[in-house]
């Protein structure tokens, strides 16, 4: 919930920039666009009671608007700072007629207030105080003080600082930190830093109580937000029951306290419940990376590579005997027998030649052709044609899809005409020569002298041939997946290569030995030099022997399927193990899930990768409403991360003891006895690796960056 308490929409003193003037109109429309929440209109020394009114009912169906003021402070001997004062909504009136009577007939550049005059003012308006904190016209350390002495209550005090990395609205140790837009140019409105409250509030008083820590308040706040009620197991003979919420959730504690346990309890539950879940577990990244690049995710798909399966290929080199051409002794004998018998001298049938088709057929294509054509049609039985062409134009693609079968079908015909014609007359001219034999004693002229079916033969085997060693000399195919980015290397791909098997190929590309797979390639070449020669019948008989031994039916166990890491640029890269951790946890943050279960995620990665890169994923994960648990030792995501439910394990005197809580309202219970509590701040940063930087350096625990 983005949230903007330093918003200025008039130019009121010299310095201030003409651009803060705001349209109505424009305000509308930037407020929606920047998607903020909550705005204080809080100018310079001036409170503009109309402008307000009419601006908040414009915005009130989506942004609710507060009543404040910049006022420039100056305290006895010492500098001049800004204060913002933000007032109840409730109190407006009021909060005008107090903010007139300090600021009519005052020179408001120059004027100033001390904190005192402020607090004896304004404070009966239910006000909070936002000074300017390392940031110019800041308050000194010696003002703060005095601020905090007069206030005297330090949950309405909030520090606005120069730098935007420090944004957020509850910090630790009596800083709360507030960041506000300071619109200078309306224009660039939408682009400015905002805070973002953790826990959505509805009113001003809310905003108040929370920042109090008030259990009731946050209870309520916390109620709104979906979560389930999910049984955990640390150890197999403890159940314990906790809420899990559609947020940040994170398990922390001394090493050895079934920290994993309970996460991975969780996924086998989350999974029970049928959402989709994503898990990482940092000390099994090594392991993890390896199954990434395993190609067991990859189809063998040769259309890929323009390829056919060479199926029908492999099944004729099976079955395929050579011709032997007519020994010469038959035309001896026919020779020498041809005169034994007048009556068969007369026959010249018997003197024929079988025909030998020159023309190769098509019967088989057109048979293809004919089916693909009528599955065409069916297909167009199955959809609503009239929602993409009138009946005339239907009727006229139907009667050209009846002309293309027609035509196809003839063409089947003429062939198969042509081949049973050529084969009946074959077999006719062999039957009787044959019967002609042997009434006569004699032997009829060969039909043929087989050389023409023996070349032909070899010619055929050598297109089959030729047709599979091509395929191996094809290049490979290329398909990327996008897994994640490293700082100095940029975008890192997965490179999914398909390649037939060539001399650069790796036994993991195969399913089959590589070795065997190189002998049969190297067999088919071999085959293919003893086409036109002799040994051939030698050579094919062990092709045919090996590919059998490997049931090889097709090309499909020559295509090597391998992954590769590569930059952009194509170049193969080697990720250290703590890249492929880097690499491997964006890569399951980036996928689609209900749940993503993250343990360890911290490990082998650096504070401020963790704090600048996945930090801000894990946040926008939750804003999206999905269930984020993470074990974890590192308090960048512990504490900065904001859960919704901490899990805290401890292990004391042999006792395994469970807290539950949130740091917003810094209390950890333990789940069997109400009684007995902790800080939640004390525990964070005893206990995890970091915590003191989170809480000191950046003094800033309820992170509200908006990255």
């Amino acid at each position: 919930m983005k949230i903007d308490l330093h918003c200025h929409t008039k130019k009121v003193k010299k310095g201030d920039n003409e651009k803060r003037n705001v349209s109505l109109e424009v305000f509308k429309q930037k407020i929606s666009d920047a998607d903020v929440k909550i705005v204080a209109i809080t100018n310079h020394n001036l409170f503009d009671l109309e402008q307000y009114n009419i601006y908040s009912e414009a915005v009130s169906d989506y942004c609710k608007l507060w009543p404040g003021i910049e006022i420039d402070i100056q305290e006895e001997n010492s500098s001049r700072y800004h204060l913002i004062v933000i007032a109840n909504p409730e109190n407006a009136e009021e909060f005008s007629s107090i903010t007139k009577e300090l600021f009519d007939g005052q020179d408001l550049d120059t004027y100033t207030l001390n904190c005192k005059e402020v607090y004896e003012k304004l404070n009966a308006c239910d006000v909070i105080y936002i000074p300017h904190y390392h940031k110019k016209p800041g308050i000194s350390e010696s003002d703060l003080i005095k601020l905090k002495t007069v206030v005297n209550d330090d949950s309405r005090i909030f520090y606005e600082p120069s730098d935007h990395r420090s944004l957020g609205v509850f910090a630790n140790y009596n800083y709360s930190v507030m960041i506000g837009s300071d619109v200078q140019d309306w224009s660039k409105y939408e682009k400015s830093t905002f805070a973002d409250l953790r826990l959505p509030v509805e009113t001003f008083s809310q905003f108040c109580m929370m920042s109090k820590r008030d259990n009731v308040v946050i209870n309520t706040l916390l109620n709104k937000k979906v979560s389930y009620q999910m049984i955990a197991s640390p150890h197999s003979s403890v159940k314990l029951n906790l809420k899990i919420y559609e947020d940040v959730n994170i398990i922390f504690g001394q090493k050895g306290t079934g920290k994993s346990e309970i996460l991975n309890s969780l996924y086998t539950s989350m999974l029970a419940k049928g959402k989709s879940c994503e898990k990482y577990i940092g000390t099994e990244k090594d392991y993890e990376f390896k199954k990434v690049l395993k190609n067991t995710d990859m189809e063998a798909n040769l259309s890929l590579l323009g390829l056919e399966d060479c199926a029908n290929d492999f099944k004729a080199i099976s079955m395929w005997t050579d011709t032997n051409p007519t020994q010469f002794s038959n035309y001896i004998n026919w020779y020498e027998t041809k005169d034994n018998n007048r009556n068969k001298r007369r026959m010249k049938i018997t003197e024929a030649s079988k025909l030998i088709e020159n023309k190769p057929k098509q019967y088989d294509v057109h048979e293809k052709d004919k089916k693909t054509i009528k599955q065409i049609l069916k297909h167009f039985s199955d959809i609503d044609i009239s929602m993409y062409l009138n009946a005339e134009k239907y009727e006229q693609l139907l009667l050209l899809f009846k002309e293309l079968t027609d035509k196809v079908f003839e063409e089947f015909k003429n062939d198969v005409i042509s081949k049973c014609s050529c084969e009946l007359t074959n077999y006719s001219i062999e039957n009787i020569k044959n019967i002609a034999d042997k009434n006569s004693n004699t032997i009829s002229k060969p039909s043929s002298t087989g050389f023409g079916e023996f070349a032909l033969k070899r010619v055929k085997l050598c297109k089959i041939i030729k047709n599979i060693i091509n395929a191996f000399l094809v290049g490979s195919f290329n398909e990327r997946e996008y897994i994640g980015e490293l700082e100095e290397k940029g975008k890192i791909y997965i490179n999914k290569r398909y390649r037939m098997l060539c001399d650069e190929s790796r036994t993991e590309e195969f399913s089959k030995g590589i070795q065997k797979l190189k002998q049969i390639k190297k067999q088919l070449y071999l085959v293919l030099n003893h086409i036109y020669r002799d040994g051939l019948n030698d050579c094919l008989s062990e092709l045919k022997t090996m590919i059998d031994e490997e049931s090889v039916e097709n090309l499909k166990p020559f295509l090597g399927l391998s992954k590769q890491v590569v930059t952009e640029d194509g170049q193969e890269y080697s990720p250290s193990n703590g890249e492929k951790g880097i690499l491997l946890l964006q890569n399951i943050l980036n996928k689609e899930a209900d749940a993503y279960f993250l343990d360890e995620p911290e490990l082998g990665m650096g504070n401020s990768y963790i704090d600048q890169n996945i930090r801000p994923i894990i946040s926008g994960l939750a804003k999206r409403r999905k269930v984020v648990v993470i074990a974890t030792h590192n308090a960048n995501i512990a504490v900065r991360t904001l859960p919704y439910m901490t899990i805290f394990r401890e292990h004391k005197n042999g006792i395994y003891t469970t807290y539950v809580g949130n740091p917003f309202n810094d209390i950890l219970q333990n789940i069997d006895d109400e009684n007995d509590y902790r800080s939640w701040t004390t525990e964070s940063l005893h206990t995890l690796e970091g915590g003191e930087e989170a809480f000191y350096e950046r003094k800033n625990i309820y992170e509200s960056k908006t990255d």
